[in-house]
């Protein structure tokens, strides 16, 4: 159901690597995925995949993260086989290390959920943003986090959605989520020579919430590290490591 593939790439060439190379990854796989999926996936408000590209000292480490059965059925076999990508205008990366990590079902979800503690860190690797009525938002409050959470988890998981008709939900559950600490900076993501703002850092979160709404929190806030926050998580922005 969520299945994370984390490839360790080295660059062959001259040009220097930027997280930015996660979308000409991403283009370069496309053409090797079934036409039925590719297109599916440009239609639907919420694209079954996010994947990021996180600079690791030396090393790449892309973060490929197939939500549901459509996107594992057309990219894991692929993602699994693959020793070396050649990227749009020039360049190759080949893969050195390959990692994989399932989650089965949104029961399992909570469960790992569960064992956890009350506190949440959330990494954002790649720039990060939110858009408001038509505007990019560059600070993560718990209502813009929950609320993009939300949405990819009943884009993602159908057969398990998250009701909240008038909103009242999701302002209960973003009352219950207190900030311990932050380190946040400003931070550009560049799509086709175009730099859309964001920030990238971390930022801690305490789950105050009792019962139902608590365990809810803690699941979403797991989801995170395969759906990503934000705009763009298909296109390399938005890429998150839960602790």
């Amino acid at each position: 159901m969520l299945t994370q593939v984390r490839l360790t790439l080295r660059a062959e060439g001259t040009e220097r690597p930027r997280s930015e190379w996660a979308y000409r990854l991403y283009a370069a796989l496309l053409p090797k995925t079934p036409q039925s999926f590719v297109n599916a996936a440009h239609e639907d408000a919420v694209t079954p995949l996010s994947q990021f590209l996180a600079l690791d000292g030396g090393a790449l480490r892309w973060t490929v993260n197939l939500l549901g059965e459509e996107s594992e059925a057309a990219l894991c076999g692929l993602l699994a086989s693959v020793e070396r990508i050649e990227l749009d205008r020039g360049g190759f990366v080949t893969v050195t290390e390959r990692r994989f990590r399932e989650i089965s079902s949104v029961d399992e979800l909570f469960a790992i959920s569960e064992a956890g503690g009350s506190l949440h860190r959330l990494d954002f690797c790649t720039p990060t943003a939110f858009k408001s009525r038509g505007h990019y938002e560059c600070l993560p409050t718990t209502h813009l986090l929950l609320q993009s959470l939300i949405r990819k988890w009943n884009g993602s998981l159908p057969d398990c959605p998250i009701e909240d008709e008038d909103g009242a939900g999701l302002d209960a559950l973003a009352a219950g989520l207190t900030c311990r600490s932050f380190q946040l900076r400003d931070s550009r993501y560049y799509l086709k020579g175009h730099p859309i703002p964001g920030f990238t850092g971390s930022l801690v979160l305490e789950n105050r919430l009792d019962g139902f709404h608590r365990e809810l929190a803690d699941a979403l806030l797991h989801f995170s590290a395969f759906a990503g926050v934000g705009v763009k998580t298909t296109l390399g922005m938005g890429g998150v490591e839960h602790r």
